[in-house]
């Protein structure tokens, strides 16, 4: 920054001397070649051509001293190619050549004949005395010159002055915003290798230094995305945490009851063998709806499933699923209910067949575990939606929980007991089924205390 100040500052001081020196040069140039015009007339009216001695120094001087010139010259300049007489000094800065052309080409009766040029820091100017109709003999040329003054010859040091005060400005005000820029920039580079090092509980003052009225910028902003970036990697670190901890502790209850009985009949202790088979086959049958479980929640995120939507009445659909759940709710002393809006024509929409089946299969499921004594399945059509509520009344889940209960690997902080341990992947595999259905989930509390599962597809009307 402060080199472009720096540059900016020559390139436009050097633009300006340039310039004014220029338009100085040119100016000299016209004021001399007209006094010098002038000055050839002058001479005309005051000497007759065939008498015109040299003018004495005297006078020279007091004219150019009046006419604020360097010096003043007379010169005869013979019209055929012979030598100068000079009747007055002529100025060094002009030659012979400069003064010759005049004389070969003279201008007609009384016209004025001149040229004029610069060199150095000289600018002069010569004209011929105007001829009369009888005139004969060399041309009387007349020549002077000036000292082109820069107009900006007092003022260089105060412009100077100026530069080195507008450097010092831009350096400190560089220090400044280089230290309220840089230094967040360094923050956030020492919070992300914190971060990479596994010290997730990093983060960063979003507003450091700054009164209550605090603006959003780039660096607000990158400060932000990093805390919640930070925030994000924390919270997965701690639901990886709790999964492993649940899918441990759901993955050993089963095998610990399979490996009890398969010692005791291993070593005769058990008696009754069928009750142990089917204890066996209880928990085997648990260990394998966890590995479907898992299965399903990979080839999901990995896209590696297959949809195959159809327009079919999710009423109907819904109520088939529910109904296969009568039993499990009859042996868990709960009571299954469903109700239905029974409108094919708004309640239509276009899903997978199977898994939908799945996902009010998982919802059910899950609703049965914490159900008291009653779930209830409400189908519905609402504003273009087929919404299928699931609604118990348990426990409840508490109001922070709410938001997260779909999200993976998400185990609640105040979960309930249940009657049976699942795998905690079934609102997952909901959520994401739904999603790639063009659906919603959401998870609300019931009036009752209870929890109510959501779920909206689409509806496609009459098609």
């Amino acid at each position: 920054m402060v080199g472009l100040v720096v540059l900016a500052i020559v390139l436009v001081g050097a633009g300006t001397a340039v310039v004014a020196w220029t338009r100085a040069a040119s100016t000299t140039e016209r004021h001399v070649a007209d006094q010098t015009r002038a000055m050839a007339v002058a001479f005309e009216d005051a000497m007759p051509y065939l008498t015109r001695p040299a003018i004495g120094p005297g006078r020279l001087e007091r004219l150019q001293r009046s006419l604020d010139l360097e010096e003043i010259g007379l010169v005869l300049v013979p019209r055929d190619g012979g030598p100068l007489h000079v009747l007055s000094g002529l100025p060094d800065v002009v030659s012979e050549d400069d003064l010759r052309p005049l004389a070969e080409h003279p201008a007609g009766p009384d016209q004025e004949a001149h040229a004029s040029g610069f060199r150095g820091e000289v600018a002069w100017a010569a004209a011929v005395v105007p001829l009369a109709p009888d005139a004969v003999g060399p041309a009387i040329v007349v020549v002077a010159t000036r000292r082109a003054v820069d107009p900006l010859a007092g003022t260089y040091r105060w412009m100077l002055l100026g530069a080195l005060a507008s450097i010092v400005v831009s350096v400190l005000v560089a220090l400044r915003l280089s230290r309220s820029l840089a230094r967040p920039v360094v923050d956030v580079a020492a919070a992300a290798h914190r971060i990479a090092d596994g010290r997730l509980d990093t983060r960063l003052d979003p507003h450091p230094g700054q009164t209550s009225s605090r603006r959003t910028d780039e660096v607000s902003e990158l400060v932000a995305a990093v805390n919640a970036m930070a925030e994000g990697l924390e919270r997965s670190r701690g639901l990886e945490r709790q999964f492993l901890l649940s899918i441990s502790h759901d993955l050993r209850t089963p095998m610990t009851s399979i490996r009890g009985y398969a010692e005791g009949l291993a070593d005769g202790t058990v008696t009754d063998t069928r009750r142990a088979g089917e204890v066996v086959l209880a928990e085997a049958t648990r260990l394998d709806r966890l590995v479907r479980d898992l299965l399903d929640l990979a080839r999901l995120d990995a896209r590696q499933f297959t949809l195959d939507p159809v327009a079919i009445d999710v009423a109907s659909a819904t109520v088939e699923v529910v109904h296969g759940f009568g039993p499990a709710a009859q042996e868990a002393d709960i009571t299954l209910t469903v109700v239905s809006s029974d409108d094919g024509d708004t309640s239509t929409a276009r899903i997978d067949h199977d898994r939908w089946s799945q996902v009010v299969g998982n919802l059910v499921e899950n609703g049965l575990r914490y159900a008291a004594s009653s779930l209830t399945v409400t189908i519905q059509a609402i504003d273009g939606w087929v919404e299928v509520r699931v609604a118990d009344d348990g426990p409840g889940i508490a109001a922070a929980d709410l938001p997260h209960v779909f999200e993976r690997l998400y185990v609640a902080e105040h979960r309930p007991a249940d009657r049976e341990s699942g795998s905690g992947l079934g609102l997952a595999i909901v959520r994401e089924l739904v999603e790639a259905m063009d659906g919603e989930v959401r998870a609300d509390a019931s009036s009752d205390g209870g929890t109510v599962m959501v779920v909206r597809v689409p509806s496609v009307g009459e098609e």
